[in-house]
């Protein structure tokens, strides 16, 4: 069976521009499942960079092209490379997310690349949400590359003759465009298109105390260790931000987390309100014993909410222990409706 891998992308800029796209590769280089490369941190001296560069477009998955007012108005290399990048994308079959423009400013949108949908990277407030489409488009790209069941190793790149005339060429041509090439390598276990198994045992081990001291008899043991387990499983997920794919799992999630965050509130109205609370919980721990090893989904906002969730049990339970109701935890089992409620909403839009 053919290893899946990390997604090769190119991520084209003009050198005015680096710092936003310096921000932009290091997003990318967090994300686990892309490993971004930069001519400021990838290229040796010596090597010949625009020899480098076109074997990176030829290897890429994906070119990410970064446009400004900087970029779409100069002449020189910029325009070179960009029909090269052009040159390439031809040679993709119809339907591959191979071309995808990113404008950084209010600059016009050049004709050759409109038969792209680009993505706006601007103003400052709106960037969140443009970096998730752009991952979107991103995962989209993966899934593609791993239905052709793509391997590891690098595309052999077809072998480019740098002649002397070109040498001299760039030397009287100022460098108006430096790249990004994400090189690609096997995918660990933990990463895009596989499970992450350390972060999965724990929250398996909470749901299956939280099912055991919902269905059972109440105990300080089990509830300190709940408690402990939650807090583990919040800090995990809130530094890997992956979740389950599997419907099933976000659906018994939300059922949790709602009739968890109501708890008391729903006793006098459902007397078997708790039990309903534990099944949810032994569901969702059922499925991620089912699906451990299966793929996790990069997320950022339901994981982050969902973490803060597991942070707050774990602290409520664990103040409990020590104390039978001290103050502050009127104040933790509101914080703890509203992140279920939160994280309940998130996982339906994922649905």
């Amino acid at each position: 069976m053919p290893e899946l891998r990390k997604l090769r992308v190119f991520l084209c800029h003009a050198s005015q521009d680096k710092p936003v796209v310096r921000e932009l590769y290091q997003r990318l280089s967090v994300e686990g499942w892309i490993d971004p490369w930069l001519d400021e941190e990838k290229l040796l001296p010596g090597q010949d960079w625009d020899m480098e560069i076109e074997k990176a477009v030829e290897a890429a998955d994906t070119v990410i092209v970064c446009l400004s007012s900087n970029s779409v108005s100069k002449e020189g290399y910029i325009q070179r490379e960009l029909r090269f990048v052009l040159d390439i994308a031809l040679e993709k079959p119809e339907g591959t997310i191979f071309v995808v423009p990113l404008r950084l400013d209010d600059c016009e949108f050049p004709r050759r690349l409109r038969s792209w949908h680009y993505v706006d990277y601007f103003p400052a407030d709106q960037q969140e949400s443009a970096y998730q489409r752009l991952l979107q488009s991103l995962e989209a790209r993966a899934d593609q590359v791993q239905s052709k069941n793509t391997v590891s190793e690098p595309v052999q790149p077809k072998p480019v003759q740098a002649t002397a005339k070109s040498i001299e060429e760039e030397k009287k041509v100022p460098r108006k465009l430096e790249t990004v090439e994400h090189v690609v390598e096997s995918i660990k276990p933990k990463e895009r298109g596989g499970a992450d198994v350390g972060g999965s045992i724990l929250q398996i081990l909470f749901f299956a105390l939280a099912a055991f001291d919902a269905l059972g008899p109440s105990d300080d043991v089990v509830e300190m260790l709940m408690g402990i387990f939650a807090v583990l499983a919040g800090i995990v997920l809130l530094r890997k931000k992956q979740i389950p794919v599997t419907v099933v799992f976000k659906i018994s999630v939300i059922t949790y987390l709602v009739l968890f965050g109501l708890g008391w509130r729903l006793e006098d109205i459902i007397p078997f309100a708790p039990y309903f609370t534990g099944i949810a919980a032994l569901v969702s721990g059922s499925v991620l014993v089912l699906t451990i090893q299966n793929p996790r989904k990069p997320v950022n906002y339901s994981a982050i909410s969902f973490a803060i969730f597991l942070f707050l049990v774990g602290i409520y339970y664990i103040v409990t222990n020590f104390n039978s109701y001290p103050p502050i935890i009127g104040e933790i089992d509101t914080l703890i409706l509203i992140t279920g409620i939160v994280t309940s909403v998130l996982l339906v839009r994922e649905l």
